[in-house]
């Protein structure tokens, strides 16, 4: 029998897309309940606060990319859980409400995390190409 990559089978698809949500609800709950406990001198808001999220976007992506998928379509969607979750609690935002309606501040936030995944998506595709 002919081995498949993972990617091909569509078992491997269901369940690496439904991991992905799941990384990104599990990035949800680092951003706005483990990072704020662990370090309360940065949040409300800060640029302290704005690294530690660039931070924990590029190694979540990174790590999503290396282990569960690099199917682009996938990351929109779990962007999208993301952004629905952070627009359920916490509801200012960690302050950010008072600069912006807390609306726009999440779809900024996505978009922002949208063009990081391209660009490590992109980095990752260069790679490979390199060690062809």
């Amino acid at each position: 029998m002919k081995k498949k990559k993972p990617e091909k089978v569509w078992g491997f698809t269901v369940a690496s897309f439904f991991a992905l949500l799941a990384v990104y609800a599990l990035k949800y709950v680092l951003d706005f309940l483990i990072l704020p406990k662990l370090f309360p001198q940065f949040y409300p808001y800060s640029w302290g606060a704005l690294i530690a999220w660039l931070l924990s976007t590029i190694i979540v992506t990174v790590a999503a990319m290396l282990w569960i998928s690099r199917f682009g379509w996938f990351y929109p969607i779990a962007n999208l859980v993301y952004v629905v979750l952070a627009l359920i609690w916490p509801l200012g935002l960690y302050g950010m409400g008072d600069f912006w309606h807390p609306l726009v501040a999440v779809i900024v936030g996505g978009v922002a995390m949208d063009i990081i995944q391209q660009i490590i998506l992109w980095i990752f595709i260069f790679i490979g190409f390199a060690r062809m």
